[in-house]
């Protein structure tokens, strides 16, 4: 079964490798070293043995003593007096055959030298070698004897391999505690770059800050609105697609100062003061927008700064959809236009003095105008929506539509929260009927506005185009439109305020060519909390 079921955490990795790296590094010193201090206690071994042989070579009672017929027994005496007095593990002397005169081991005495690597000393070499004689591994130094230009013996100085490396190991010892210190403080500064990097990283593991990376990159993507954030130098270290497009910036505009794309920001002023802005008006390259500012703080101190913006221009024309403005105005326009040719209609036939024609147009518009008002004023008793239908008769009639209210419609004065809500359904749903019969010849759109013990309901009919049923899904998304660019957003608001704000239901039938109906239930609940919370 694995240690961890996960990748361990960032902080146990950083010390794991900076750990590893420290004890590689220490092992190859120490191991450098090692050779350094064997190489060194070698070469002092042997170069002492060569001293030590060469001086006993220069003794002269050595030198008479080996050209006595049977030397054995003076040399034997007087090596191992040597030998006591220096550090050598053995002094052996050879005559000119290779034959012991002296050994550690007197039983070894007058038998052949056995190392092997001695031929080159009773040719009349000196030399240092390491070889494996008759007691073992040892570093020795051979010189030669001569009289007279003749060999006639070779002196034999050396150590031991298992002495050499007592010296190398006590040496060793020293290296082996500063490795072992060394190693300490590896541990050591490994725990803290660890913690210092986590520190840095806020505690998060590199997969959360993955994570982190992408869920941002998605919310700037979502994101309608414009995000451009700076950092303490005033750079600009972020800015979303909707920034680039509202405020017509460049590709480069990332990592440049600021001011060099908008050079009115007030993002440096909200560095130095930390202070929040909130719904300030700022134009930028023409576009008028809305700004939001605020500093970005780590630990009370200020790191950079942020703005959301929108263009008020759109802020504008959502407001006047979630509002009904935009349908009091047309209506309003549409009944100026009306009046105005009538009144200068009836400034005609008073210059010509058509006084009977000129009562005759007055009557007949009071008659259709009191008609309308008394028709709304008795059926549908809501001011708001009283005034939207007036406003898209007037609008319809304009447009040569024939536009109606059902004769058994009524609706009674709603609730604020209903009203505000039903003016935007129903004018949005008017809007799209009449965009849906534009055009065509007997062009007709009809309006039934019920009140039932248990609901509203909304019935709004057209004879238009029709909807084919592959789009009967779409017509109700953000920015599906099949007119342009800048529209989709009437039937998205209408189905957003349906399923949200009333807790109602809509239904839709279409037949291409001959005509689409909206129908919409509202529920009445006593409390307005009700409707709004669910």
């Amino acid at each position: 079964m694995p240690l961890f079921k996960q990748k361990p955490p960032l902080q146990l990795r950083i010390t794991g490798l900076v750990l590893t790296v420290v004890l590689s590094i220490l092992v190859i010193v120490g191991y450098l070293f090692n050779l350094i201090i064997v190489q060194s206690v070698e070469d002092a071994v042997g170069k002492s043995a060569m001293d030590v042989a060469t001086l006993l070579s220069e003794l002269p009672d050595i030198r008479q003593a080996m050209e006595q017929r049977n030397p054995n027994s003076y040399l034997q005496t007087r090596t191992q007096e040597i030998k006591a007095k220096t550090q050598a593990g053995f002094i052996t002397i050879l005559d000119a055959n290779g034959i012991r005169y002296s050994h550690n081991n007197p039983e070894l005495i007058g038998r052949r030298f056995t190392g092997g690597d001695e031929g080159p000393a009773l040719r009349g070499e000196r030399y240092i070698s390491k070889a494996v004689g008759i007691s073992g591994p040892s570093i020795r130094a051979f010189v030669p004897v001569e009289k007279d230009g003749r060999i006639i013996g070779v002196i034999s100085v050396g150590m031991f391999n298992n002495n050499v490396y007592s010296i190398v190991n006590s040496y060793f010892s020293s290296v082996l505690y500063y490795l072992s210190v060394g190693l300490g403080l590896g541990i050591l500064l490994s725990i803290l770059l660890a913690r210092s990097i986590k520190k840095t990283m806020y505690g998060l593991e590199p997969d959360e800050i993955a994570s982190i990376v992408k869920e941002r990159e998605a919310l700037l993507d979502c994101l309608h609105e414009g995000v451009l954030a700076v950092d303490k130098s005033r750079t600009v270290t972020l800015i979303n697609e909707s920034a680039r497009t509202t405020l017509s910036l460049g590709s480069d505009a990332l990592g440049k100062h600021v001011t060099e794309i908008i050079p009115s920001s007030r993002l440096s002023a909200v560095v130095e003061t930390k202070e929040k802005e909130y719904n300030s008006e700022h134009s930028v390259n023409g576009v008028t927008i809305i700004v939001n500012r605020a500093p970005i703080l780590v630990n009370d101190e200020v790191v950079g700064a942020v703005s959301t913006f929108r263009d008020i221009t759109e802020l504008r024309s959502l407001a006047e959809e979630l509002t009904g403005v935009k349908q009091y105005v047309e209506g309003l326009r549409a009944k100026t236009h009306e009046f105005m040719n009538r009144l200068h209609t009836l400034h005609g036939l008073l210059e010509l003095q058509e006084y009977d024609e000129a009562k005759a147009l007055i009557l007949q518009t009071n008659r259709g105008q009191q008609k309308l008002l008394q028709f709304l004023g008795r059926k549908i008793l809501d001011p708001k929506t009283s005034a939207l239908l007036l406003g898209k008769m007037q609008q319809a009639e304009e447009k040569s539509i024939a536009f109606t209210v059902h004769a058994g419609s009524h609706l009674s004065n709603l609730p604020d929260d209903v009203s505000n809500s039903m003016i935007l359904v129903l004018g949005n749903l008017i809007d799209n009927a009449f965009d849906a019969v534009d055009g065509r010849a007997n062009a007709t759109v009809e309006v039934t506005l019920l009140e039932q013990p248990d609901q509203w309901v909304i019935l709004v009919e057209d004879n238009g185009r029709g909807i084919p049923e592959e789009q009967l899904d779409l017509i109700f998304h953000k920015h599906y439109s099949t007119k342009n660019s800048d529209r989709g957003y009437g039937l998205y608001l209408v189905k957003n305020h349906v399923d949200h704000a009333l807790r109602g239901q809509i239904d839709i039938t279409s037949t291409p060519d001959e005509g689409t109906a909206f129908w919409i239930n509202i529920p009445r609940r006593g409390d307005p909390q009700q409707r709004i919370g669910g």
